[in-house]
Order: structure tokens, then sequence, then C-alpha cells
């Protein structure tokens, strides 16, 4: 009998002591640490929160971890999420001082990472903002093979991801801060500016703001048909070069002496590569008497890459043609190495096979596939079944215009990935549609970014505080007649590191100049320091 006290006895104190102690962790987990305030309650208070009952995008927290204050960046939340099944959702939540906006971040090639650092300038400016690997992981951006026989993370891709993972992020927001974001904005470029034509046109309730930047509009149409036409061109059906790197130099140089001084200054920058009529031949060998010159072959080739992708009929399948003049300086390494041999996208199991194999067709060919196989005849056409996952190209933009939303479209006259081209087509077309310039341009602007490649770099003026320019169209109503834009003194890496923080400071660029919404071009006054944004005037573009 006393035995039988005994252990009730123990057991009793066992299961106290268990009590004290799991009330001693909770009470930590609340806010109470050694008697100190702890800093990481209000992060790991999300993961109390349900949000599996959202509805179109059931999610599910992973993580919240608290991040101190470094650098630029505010003390803030880390938060780790996904909405079933497979769409990744990262958001970072300002501890303090929430300017009441979100911005979402788009992602780059293949995605299937989180393009973190592209935000932490909107994150530094106490934006809550967001993230996602649009439903795929993958350690490169420019990998594909998730998709092989993968529909669903297809149609993520595609359209849905994006959405889902923005009722998500606003859903965790709100939770957060017990109130919704005033402003929502989103941004990407090339990807992530195909992220924002989708949501645009087929929802336009998520956004506030569209900042796109270069987008693939056919992400199986015009973007792999111009890249695998311009590298094809440069070589022969041996897979042996046609144009030397010394000759695309020339060529380069001969453009730019050419039409580099059509905007009133020779300064290394062409304003608007469509004035300049240029041909290579030119400086054909025998047409020309210097010592460089050009094949006849090589002058077929280049024309091929000015001219974009046709079929053997000779029907062009690009959307505002192939590469503008003055872009020359791109194409090295994109269509041709610097050792002169064939450009990686044409590398066994790089991106064309890759693109080709596990996404561009309905029925996915596989790792069998080889460019090499591709009709130009037939194949184009079969793109159309997956376009109509991917596809950003609908010039209908009412529902969006109508609710209120704005768009800010800028590309790069020299983008090599995405050429300008296709940009014009698609802005013109949907001015159209729209009733003319001036209602479209109530809503949508386009910047046509002179001397600027994908996204960035470029000798032009590539550094562009779009983000500011649309906080004052959409919450004061002012439209951005021209940008300001800075040409860094250390050029962005093609991935956009370092990052550009704004205001910029003197000592990190040599000089800006306004750009002026299309059709207008900029043109420097013929007097006064042309390092000053003040000696360039707006100039209607030639029809």
């Amino acid at each position: 009998m006393i035995k039988t006290r005994w252990i009730r006895w123990i057991s009793r104190a066992l299961f106290i002591g268990i009590l004290f102690v799991t009330s001693s962790a909770a009470s930590a987990a609340d806010g109470v640490n050694d008697g100190a305030a702890d800093v990481a309650a209000p992060c790991r208070a999300l993961l109390k929160k349900s949000f599996v009952n959202l509805i179109d995008a059931p999610t599910l927290l992973v993580s919240a971890d608290h991040v101190a204050a470094s650098n630029d960046l505010p003390e803030h939340c880390l938060v780790e999420a996904y909405v079933a099944r497979n769409v990744g959702v990262q958001v970072r939540l300002p501890m303090h001082g929430w300017n009441g906006k979100f911005l979402m971040q788009g992602c780059g090639g293949s995605c299937g990472v989180y393009p973190t650092g592209a935000c932490d300038d909107a994150l530094s400016r106490n934006y809550a903002v967001s993230t996602t690997d649009m439903g795929h992981k993958g350690g490169a951006m420019s990998s594909w093979y998730w998709a092989y026989n993968a529909r669903e993370a297809e149609i993520d891709f595609g359209y849905r991801a994006t959405h889902v993972a923005a009722i998500a992020s606003k859903a965790i927001i709100q939770a957060f801060y017990t109130s919704a974001p005033k402003y929502s904005y989103f941004r990407g470029c090339s990807t992530g500016g195909r992220q924002g034509f989708v949501e645009a046109q087929r929802f336009p309730d998520d956004f506030d703001g569209i900042i796109a930047g270069a987008p693939p509009l056919d992400e199986t149409g015009d973007g792999p048909l111009h890249l695998m036409w311009s590298a094809r061109a440069l070589i022969d059906s041996d897979g042996k070069h046609v144009v030397t790197p010394a000759d695309i130099a020339l060529t380069h140089r001969a453009v730019l002496a050419a039409c580099d001084a059509l905007d009133g200054l020779a300064d290394g920058v062409i304003q608007d590569p469509s004035l300049c009529k240029w041909d290579p031949g030119q400086i054909r060998c025998g047409a020309s008497k210097s010592m460089q010159c050009l094949s006849d072959t090589a002058v077929g080739a280049i024309r091929k890459i000015y001219d974009g992708a046709r079929n053997s009929q000779g029907r062009k399948l690009l959307r505002g043609g192939g590469m503008p003049r003055g872009s020359e300086y791109t194409w090295i390494p994109m269509f041709l190495n610097e050792n002169g041999t064939p450009s990686g996208l044409l590398d066994k199991g790089e991106f064309a096979d890759q693109f080709l194999g596990y996404m561009s067709f309905y029925e996915d060919p596989g790792p069998a596939y080889s460019w090499q196989s591709f009709d130009w005849d037939r194949d184009p056409q079969r793109f159309a079944m997956m376009e109509a996952l991917f596809s950003a190209r609908n010039p209908d933009l009412r529902d969006y215009r109508d609710r209120g939303g704005k768009i800010l479209l800028f590309w790069g006259w020299d983008d090599p990935a995405v050429s300008a081209g296709q940009g014009i087509d698609y802005y013109q077309t949907v001015t159209a549609l729209m009733g003319g310039e001036s209602q479209t341009q109530q809503f949508f602007r386009l910047f046509m970014v002179p001397g600027m490649a994908h996204c960035r770099r470029g000798p032009g003026e590539a550094a562009i505080d779009y983000l500011s320019y649309m906080e004052k169209w959409v919450e004061e109503g002012r439209a951005p007649e021209s940008l300001l834009a800075y040409h860094l003194k250390k050029e962005q890496s093609f991935g956009g590191i370092p990052p550009v923080y704004f205001p910029i400071a003197k000592d990190d660029y040599t000089w800006s100049r306004p750009i002026f919404a299309y059709p207008d071009v900029a043109t420097w006054m013929g007097k006064g320091d042309w390092k000053d944004p003040a000696t360039w005037v707006k100039k209607k573009r030639a029809p």
C-alpha cells in the first residue's frame, strides 16, 4: 500500500513537472524569455494562424523567423510557405514602420528559386515583399527539367503560381499587421515581366500597379524562335561558325559610325535604333576598301539576325522582327561564344534542347530531342497548344484599365534575349484596341531604354527607379512623362548584383538622362554638358 502511494506521488510530481516545463516553454513562445521581451514572438505567432482555407490558395506556413536589421534592410520576419500543392512563397514583413504597401517581385528564366535580393530595395523602404518559385524547385534558372511530363507544374508556371502567391502573401500580411495593404504592386523583368502581364490580363484585381520589363509574351513562341534563329544564323550545317567575334565587333563599330549621332551626340548609345537603316553589305569585302571587311556569308548571317526568324516560304515568324542595329555587342556570348564556338544555347542538353524537349510541345519529346530536329515550317504552330497556358499577349486590358490599374512596361533596345520589336508590336496592338495613344497612356506606358541589354547592363542608362514612378502614378495620379535613368560606374551582373538602391549617390554614376514614354525619344540639345539630363529634350519619333 505504502509502495503504491509512493508510485502515485512520484507520477504526479513528474506530471506536474512536465506541465511546468511545457508552461514555461509556452510562456517563452508568447514573448517571455528570462524576463526580457522575445523579439521573435510576433513572427512565431504567425505559425499559430491557419491559412489552409484560403479560397483558391490553400496555404501552409512552414517557418516564420526573426531577422535582425543589417546593412540597408530593416528588422523583419522571414516567412516561408507553400500553396497546395507545390507553389513556394517567401514573404518578408518589416517589424516596425510598415508603409502599408505590398510589392511582389517576379523571378527570371525558369524560376525555381526565390529572387530574394531583387526586392531588397523595396524592403529597405519598409514594403512588405514577397516572391514565388513559380511552383517548382530548381538549382538553375536556365533548367527546364522540372517541366518534363509535368502538366501541373507547367500550369503553375504558366499562370497559376503568381496569382495564388499574391493571395497567400496578402493574407499573411493582413494576419501580421491586422490590416490589408493599401496599395499592391508587382515588379519583374524577363519571366517576371511575363508574370506581370499574365496578372493584368487574367487576374486584374491582384495589383494596383504593374512594372514589367522585357517579357517573353509568347513563352514558347517568339522567345525560343528568336534565340534559336539568331544562334543558328552564325553557324553552318556542320556547326562551324560563319561569323567570327571580330566580324561582330567590326559590325558594331560600323553601325555606331553610321547611326550613333542621329540623336545629336556620338556617345556610343543609339537613342532610337529604328531610325538606323545601315546594312552590313556596306562593309562586304570588295565593296569596302578597308582591310577589315565581311565575307558574303557573314553579311548574309548578320542580315538574318537583323531580320528575324522566317520559315522556308519566307514568312516572318516573329512579331516585331529580329535584333536592332546597335545591339551587336550583346550577341557575344548570347549567340556566339567569345572564342568563336557556337553559342551555349545550342549545346547538347542546354537551353534549346531542354526548352524544346520539356516545355514547348504538348507531348514532351524528352531528353532525346535535339534542336537540330526542329522544323521551321511545321513546329512553330505546334507551340500553340502549350501557349494556351503561357501566353501573355492578349491586348485586351480593359478589365485592368477599368479597375484603375497602371502598367509601366520597359524594354532595353539592345535586348538579345527577347528582342525589343516584340514590345513595340504589343504596345501598338494594345493602343489600337484601347482607342488610341492618349487613351492607352492613361493607364499603360512603354519606355524603350537606349543602350540597355536584357533587363539591365549595357553602354546606356540602365538604372531607373521604376517603383517610385509607379507610386506617384497610382497614389498621386502623376503619370510618368519621362524616367530619369543613370549610367552606373559599376555595372550590375547579368543577375542584377549588386542591387541598385535609390537615390543613387553621385559617385556611383557617370551621367544621367531622361527616357521619354514611347513613341517619343530623347535628343541632345546640341549645347551644354551632355551628361546633364537638362540638356536632353523630347522629340517626336519619326513614323
